[in-house]
């Protein structure tokens, strides 16, 4: 009797894992269409830590986040290093263009040096003056990273042959192609990867704009994007409409939510379309874009995003995520 009972709760618990497995592994099939989006640390997360910064992509890295979005500029002598302003005095406690000083003088400055928190009694301090972080060349954060972490490299230089010959050597020389996508809102600068076979880059932004203009204000899918491709814009995005009148010209300034369900489907049209939403900066922001299928989000703040996408899984899932179990 006592060993039917056991084989009867034996049968039972493995029933229970059963059914238990199957709740959580029907999410993971084949990328369901609102499966949560993956979070891109914008400048390896710009709320929480002196953006472009080691310090800041580590701290990333600890909240799970498996991407990482970096501004790049090159040295005067040619060194390709994370930084975004043009004036060195808008970030760090020196001055001068990045692409006027040498890579040895710019290590000195401290990356930190305006970075500020705002305490609960409204105190302002800032805490990297004391504690000073430099800025990397982009080398330096390639060889530091996890071999499951991602890059997006947005490039800041107008000179955009120099640029991608610099960049390139980089990626070339640490194996690192395949991890790797290209930016910029420039279009001079991806088009200078072209003889680079490797080189994986985001559509223009040029023309992510105009289609979905077009299908916001003439209502109409203008053609999407070669299948495979990696778009990106803004969720939200401040705009300016003007019109040529006989006595000049008339302008309106609007917030424009730009992507909705029928731009989703007009740039998934040739398949495999890869989304990425910018500025997603609040839950239900993230809520929106999770709903409407984007495939990552950028977020200023890997810490808060974290939290509240966690929140957007189930009670296993979210059991599996805390293990570090794959796909959760």
């Amino acid at each position: 009797m006592s060993i039917r009972l056991g084989v009867g709760v034996l049968l039972a618990c493995m029933v229970t894992v059963a059914l238990a497995w199957l709740a959580v592994a029907r999410p993971f099939a084949a990328h369901p269409p609102h499966r949560p989006p993956a979070l891109i640390a914008h400048r390896c997360g710009t709320a929480d830590a002196p953006e472009n910064t080691l310090a800041a992509c580590r701290l990333a890295i600890s909240y799970g986040v498996k991407k990482l979005w970096v501004s790049v500029q090159v040295t005067q002598d040619g060194i390709p290093v994370l930084y975004r302003p043009r004036d060195l005095s808008a970030l760090t406690d020196g001055t001068g263009e990045v692409a006027q000083t040498p890579y040895a003088a710019l290590v000195k400055l401290n990356a930190g040096w305006q970075f500020k928190e705002t305490g609960a009694s409204g105190a302002v301090t800032y805490p990297y003056r004391d504690t000073p972080v430099h800025i990397p060349a982009l080398e330096d954060l390639i060889d530091q990273l996890p071999e499951d972490v991602e890059l997006f490299i947005d490039i800041k230089t107008p000179d955009a042959a120099h640029a991608a010959q610099a960049i390139a050597g980089v990626l070339q020389r640490r194996h690192f192609w395949s991890r790797t996508w290209l930016y910029s809102t420039q279009a001079d600068n991806l088009q200078a990867f072209g003889p680079h076979a490797q080189a994986r880059r985001f559509e223009a932004r040029e023309a992510t704009r105009q289609r979905l203009l077009s299908l916001l204000l003439e209502q109409r899918c203008p053609g999407s994007p070669p299948a495979g491709a990696q778009v990106g814009f803004e969720l939200r995005r401040d705009l300016e409409v003007t019109e040529a009148l006989t006595l000049g010209k008339g302008t309106s300034k609007v917030s424009a939510l730009l992507w909705n369900d029928h731009a989703i489907a007009c740039f998934n049209a040739a398949g495999g379309t890869r989304i990425v939403l910018f500025g997603i900066n609040s839950e239900p922001d993230y809520r929106l874009a999770a709903g409407l299928g984007a495939d990552a989000v950028m977020v200023d703040s890997p810490k808060a995003a974290s939290a509240y996408r966690l929140r957007d899984r189930g009670p296993l899932r979210r059991l599996l995520a805390r293990w570090g179990w794959p796909g959760s």
